[in-house]
């Protein structure tokens, strides 16, 4: 080697610092995208306005912040202490962009201590560079923190951390902050239990693992057991009930099946597979060679594998947060141990991460990224005007927009059995309780379960208060019946009555809206779409779907003024009949577009939309 060599890679870049230029773009990366998704409206209610709600109300003195959207306090839907704290960042240090900042710290500490965890396992200072970086862009990563905020993201850099200092043999640390993660997240314990675990079956640490298991089951027990049950109750907790529920009822009975019905468990388990090939194929397997992180990593591997709830079976959400952090530190154990093959293993897992991690960015970022623009300003004005007594029901993607209202409700889309904010429940929550006043705040397209709901409003004598780019405010000072959804998952089938469907919830070309009359007058001599691409799906029956015309009686062409399609099927509009109908039966669920189309020949008024399914002969 000559001087020159020894100069030029002196000069050269050394593997701590380039660690740390990736941690940098990496986590300016994960904050634009989540900015700019908050921005386009595309964040979610669930995950982000949730924690809006409980923040404000904490940073303002409630410090019970019972949340309206949850149905419950703010400590109950995750256990998390460090909600207080964060609360006061919220509110003094950028709001959303302090939460999303927050979530890109946590990535990058936890970054580094996976470098700092691959470094005291012995591999070389590039090889621990490697596994950092292929860490940060193992999907499950970028993915948790599409769904806008979670503290898992907060507890993720203690349990590396604590990791580490575990293997540096420095206990009061490793001690802080295995405690600390627990009090960020509550599901942070399970994998402290299978930590635990792992200290006992893979390195035969008795004490150390007897501490750790012990004490992690029993702060589970005590928050999930009795706790929450005794002073947290909500509407979250019967939906969490059911998710285990083939196993048992609560934590016991959950335990008792798992011990006295395996049939069970390895029925539900080998339905997973795919989930299992999602999460350990990327590593392509490595990390169930380590040592005692494998044992965290198959607890929480387990805990949502086990769950009917189909989101946790997925690679890239919240879910998968803690996980990922302990499937890399099980690779990094296993890596320990290959001296030959290390790099070859490294160039595979490089592989196989970045294959699916662009897969993901072009697929689901790319997009997201696409939306440019969105009607922010107008759902701000609208949600300006809306009195803070009110008691507001939105959509998802609104109530990011409107968390500083206490009484806040959302149509998740889903049947009203597990909603948690339905119409009702908020107005036994208002202080006025026989004519509180209500707003219905909504951006079209709407799904048509909210659709009818304002249908139903209307009826009852709302009316149009706010409407400007799409978004609008429905509001009245009285109850009314609000109608139920079918029994398909996402609450896009009709129940026992028809679904009413105003024209302006939902998106509409080649025609103006009547704001007075609330119907949609189709332009002439332009044929083409106007009501296009409402999606609905539909269970096994009869059914039949229909427009309705205002003042129908109109002398015009003999020619058919319109179309309603749905599917392959379609009905041409006449001028002479009310309401055109088109029927059809289905035997198995299907999913469908009804749209509806003009000739040109005549200009015309939509009323409403109707959807009904009829009752079984």
């Amino acid at each position: 080697m000559t001087a020159g060599t020894v100069r030029r890679e002196k000069r050269g870049i050394s593997p701590p610092w380039l660690l740390g230029g990736v941690i940098v773009l990496f986590g300016a990366f994960q904050i634009v995208i989540s900015w700019h998704k908050y921005w386009t409206l595309q964040a979610s209610t669930m995950d982000l306005g949730y924690f809006e709600q409980a923040f404000w109300d904490i940073s303002h003195g409630n410090w019970w912040a019972f949340s309206s959207v949850f149905q419950t306090p703010a400590v109950a839907a995750d256990g998390s202490l460090w909600l207080y704290p964060l609360a006061y960042g919220f509110r003094y240090l950028g709001g959303d962009l302090f939460l999303f900042t927050v979530q890109a710290v946590g990535t990058g500490f936890a970054a580094w201590g996976i470098y700092r965890a691959a470094r005291i396992h012995q591999l070389s200072s590039w090889h621990s560079v490697a596994v950092a970086i292929l860490f940060l862009l193992y999907p499950a990563v970028l993915g948790g923190s599409q769904f806008d905020f979670h503290p898992d993201f907060v507890a993720l850099p203690f349990l590396v951390w604590a990791y580490v200092f575990y293997r540096m043999g420095r206990y009061v640390p490793y001690y802080l902050l295995l405690t600390a993660a627990s009090l960020a997240k509550n599901m942070a314990l399970v994998s402290l239990m299978g930590w635990g675990l792992g200290l006992l079956v893979w390195e035969r640490q008795i004490r150390d693992g007897m501490i750790v298991l012990t004490g992690s089951f029993l702060l589970f027990w005590l928050e999930l057991g009795y706790l929450i049950p005794r002073f947290f109750l909500g509407g979250t907790e019967p939906i969490n009930d059911t998710l285990y529920a083939y196993l048992g009822h609560g934590i016991s009975g959950v335990i008792r099946g798992i011990l006295f019905h395996p049939d069970r468990v390895w029925i539900h388990l080998t339905h997973q597979m795919p989930y299992a090939l999602l999460i350990f194929g990327p590593v392509l397997g490595i990390s169930l060679v380590g040592r005692a992180a494998v044992g965290p990593t198959l607890a929480l591997w387990c805990l949502n594998a086990l769950s009917t709830f189909h989101p946790q079976h997925k690679m890239t959400d919240q879910y998968q947060v803690m996980l990922a952090g302990w499937l890399f530190l099980a690779l990094i154990e296993a890596l320990s141990r290959l001296t030959v093959r290390r790099r070859m293993a490294l160039m595979a897992v490089g592989l196989t991460v970045t294959l699916l991690e662009a897969g993901f960015i072009d697929l689901v970022i790319g997009p997201m990224m696409a939306v440019r623009s969105a009607p922010v300003a107008s759902v701000q004005a609208a949600v300006a005007q809306i009195p803070a007594n009110s008691v507001v029901w939105t959509q998802n993607r609104l109530g990011v927009w409107a968390y500083r209202l206490p009484l806040l409700g959302i149509d998740r889309g889903v049947t009203p059995e597990v909603m948690v904010s339905a119409l009702p429940r908020l107005w036994a929550e208002s202080p006025v309780k026989k004519h509180p006043m209500t707003e219905l705040l909504g951006l079209r397209p709407t799904t048509l379960y909210f659709a009818d709901v304002v249908a139903h409003a209307l009826a009852a004598g709302y009316r149009v208060t706010f409407h400007r780019h799409g978004v609008f405010v429905v509001t009245g000072d009285r109850r009314f019946s609000v109608p139920r959804a079918g029994s398909v998952d996402y609450g896009s089938q009709p129940g026992s009555s028809p679904w009413i469907i105003p024209p302006f919830t939902q998106m509409t070309e080649h025609s103006v809206m009547q704001w007075k009359t609330l119907s949609l007058k189709v332009l002439p001599h332009i044929p083409g779409l106007v009501i296009p691409s409402v999606p609905l799906i539909l269970g096994p029956g009869r059914y039949r779907v229909g427009v309705v015309i205002r003042d129908p009686n109109r002398v015009g062409s003999r020619k058919p003024w319109g179309y309603l399609q749905l599917g392959s099927l379609s009905r041409p509009i006449r001028g002479s009949t009310p309401v055109t109908w088109l029927s059809l039966t289905l035997t198995k669920e299907e999913g469908m577009n009804l749209s509806v189309t003009t000739t040109g020949v005549q200009s015309f008024d939509i009323q409403n939309l109707v959807v009904e399914r009829l009752a079984s002969s």
